[in-house]
């Protein structure tokens, strides 16, 4: 094999060496193609963010410090003490509520309506429908031992007897909380962390007197004792009498 022969090869390796080290080779007699047809569409625009969800509706029943509030009426049937089943879902949050205060120790439900109609029936009507809702809670878990039922007619109103606005506000339950117990803490901060420090805890059973209810006697006798200590009307003062009219003075005689 001649030298000159062995150089081309030598050259000719090189050449593809550096080609495939990124280099650019060229194509004799290669043309330009154009690419016909329609291009592809754009991409879809992103989706909008969806609608941030409606606030929750607030709540039905709400725990105090003394008292259980519902607001929302138990529904009754017409001059009965029967349930209507439309309440039996606020009953149900009203157990929840009663199950979780566990520091309620005794709970007072009261029946209350309005001033209309006969009031000894009234009294009757509020009373069983108190105990109707007692009992409806004991049936679905709530201890006997936590609660009591009582009416008071039309005793305790909270508006106007005289509008029908006021008279619906007065024909309700409540649920007063007349013994818990109330829980007590000394605490100390450190100054270094900033962390609370429990020193001393104590739990005190609290219980609310219940005021008696006036009875129709006492009504009088206050509405007596309140007629005695209105001041008696001050005496009409007596009448001026006119001065009587003076008599003429006598001409006097002319000096002589």
């Amino acid at each position: 094999m001649s030298k000159k022969y062995i150089s081309q090869v030598i050259l000719l390796s090189g050449a593809v060496l550096i080609a495939g080290c990124g280099g650019t080779v060229a194509f004799q007699g290669a043309q330009a193609q154009s690419v016909t047809g329609t291009p592809p569409p754009p991409p879809p625009p992103p989706p909008p963010p969806p609608p941030p969800p409606p606030p929750a509706p607030p709540p039905r029943v709400e725990l105090r410090d003394n008292k259980i509030e519902i607001h929302e009426k138990i529904q009754f049937a017409v001059n009965k003490a029967t349930i209507l089943e439309a309440s039996f879902s606020l009953l149900a949050e009203i157990g929840d509520v009663i199950k979780k205060a566990t520091h309620a120790k005794k709970i007072a439900i009261e029946g209350h309506a309005s001033s209309e109609g006969d009031k000894n029936l009234n009294l009757k009507l509020s009373d069983a429908r108190a105990k109707a809702v007692m009992k409806y809670l004991v049936d679905h878990g709530i201890e006997k031992e936590r609660l009591t039922a009582k009416g008071y007619g039309s005793s305790k109103p909270i508006a106007d007897n005289e509008t029908e606005e006021g008279r619906e506000k007065n024909r309700r339950v409540e649920f007063n909380i007349v013994e818990q117990d109330v829980t007590s803490k000394k605490i100390e901060i450190d100054p270094a962390t900033g962390k609370e420090k429990v020193l001393e805890e104590k739990t005190a059973e609290v219980k609310k007197e219940e005021p008696p209810v006036p009875t129709e006697a006492d009504k009088k006798k206050a509405e007596e004792k309140k007629a005695q200590a209105k001041p008696a009307p001050a005496p009409a003062p007596a009448p001026v009498k006119a001065p009587a009219p003076k008599a003429p003075a006598a001409p006097k005689a002319p000096a002589k």
